[in-house]
């Protein structure tokens, strides 16, 4: 029984660390989150509002001024979209003191 036990308990731990190493493993993966098509497809989706919010409206100050305002909104949208894909790089960083710490407290 005491076997049983101290296996049970040995496969639950291998199965664990296991589990916290490939977390920490996709956690700290370089690849970029969002996906190129999609990326492709929000900025034609995109493209195509602005070109008819500028068809049906005629062209003055006020409506140059709030297309550029809404543009640069959606600009700064997807960058920030972009840049908290990659959350240890980039302009806004995230410390990785913790990780390193988690890593080595695992041993890999």
């Amino acid at each position: 029984m005491q076997s049983f036990r101290n296996f049970r308990h040995r496969t639950i731990l291998n199965a664990s660390t296991n589990i916290a190493q490939t977390r920490l493993l996709l956690f700290t993966q370089t690849d970029n989150s969002i996906p190129m098509p999609f990326l492709v497809v929000l900025i034609f989706w995109l493209t195509i509002i602005f070109a008819t919010f500028s068809l049906f409206a005629r062209p003055n100050a006020i409506v140059n001024g709030s297309l550029f305002i809404f543009g640069l909104s959606a600009a700064g949208a997807i960058y920030l979209i972009l840049e908290l894909g990659q959350p240890f790089a980039g302009l806004m960083q995230i410390s990785s003191a913790p990780l390193r710490n988690a890593l080595v407290a695992i041993n890999l």
